[in-house]
């Protein structure tokens, strides 16, 4: 087996053999199950599809490896640190099993799964292991300075889509700086029509930016500052100013 899991399981024993991928999954989800969940699966089975040359099952394909994801029960509704991202994951020859408290150690261990995939011959395997895996720290987070540097909602979704490939399940997501105020306002317009140079993010883009990181296991951490960096805010508003006004 070619270790490439990121990051590094807690616990990880290899057996011998493995999983050959000659045709998609079958999957079976036990105990809980909501749409969170069923995506993710749908999702991770066809990110090894595209990644193996594998058909897809949906046009008549019948799939004969087994995936298996049994789930405890539901995750809170608004992610908290103090969530059960453990799971554990065992592929043999017959199949994989995933066992997770949530859906979150879950969707965790479907990103394992698809780090497992490798080459062998002719075609892919998945290797015979036994994972037992659990973060070690309950936060772990990135950062996008929106604020000085504008990133549109697709690059947004390409980030989250980075993080939740490595576990990382907070995203701190800077709005406002000296160089621009970057979410809409309904009660104060101006901080965007004169504090952004039109880049900023509506509140539609910003709800659509949640559900995508909800739905791929990370907690959204919006960040407004003051009273430094704040020289947008009184762009917008002079009035606000303490001290001389800015220009621009």
């Amino acid at each position: 087996m070619q270790n490439q899991l990121m990051p590094q399981p807690a616990e990880m024993s290899i057996g011998s053999a493995g999983l050959a991928l000659t045709s998609t999954f079958t999957v079976e989800v036990l105990g809980i199950s909501d749409p969170r969940l069923t995506d993710a699966i749908e999702r991770a089975v066809r990110r090894i599809e595209r990644s193996t040359g594998l058909r897809h099952a949906g046009g008549g394909v019948a799939g004969t490896a087994r995936l298996v994801v049994k789930v405890s029960h539901p995750s809170a509704q608004v992610q908290s640190l103090d969530e059960d991202e453990s799971y554990s994951l065992i592929a043999t020859p017959a199949g994989v099993e995933i066992d997770a408290p949530t859906e979150l150690g879950a969707m965790h261990a479907l990103e394992t799964l698809i780090q497992l995939v490798q080459p062998s011959g002719d075609g892919y395997i998945i290797p015979a292991v036994t994972i037992h895996d659990k973060p070690r720290f309950r936060w772990r987070g990135l950062m996008v300075d929106s604020g000085r540097h504008f990133e549109p909602p697709a690059v947004i979704e390409r980030t989250l889509d980075g993080m939740a490939a490595v576990k990382l399940n907070v995203f701190h997501w800077h709005l406002t700086e000296d160089q621009g105020f970057r979410m809409q306002s309904r009660i104060y317009p101006a901080l965007t029509a004169k504090g952004s140079d039109g880049l900023f993010y509506t509140q539609e883009d910003a709800k659509k930016i949640v559900a995508y990181a909800r739905a791929r296991g990370i907690r959204v951490v919006p960040e407004f500052e003051m009273p430094g960096h704040s020289t947008a805010w009184l762009f917008a508003y002079p009035n606000l100013a303490s001290g001389s006004n800015p220009d621009g």
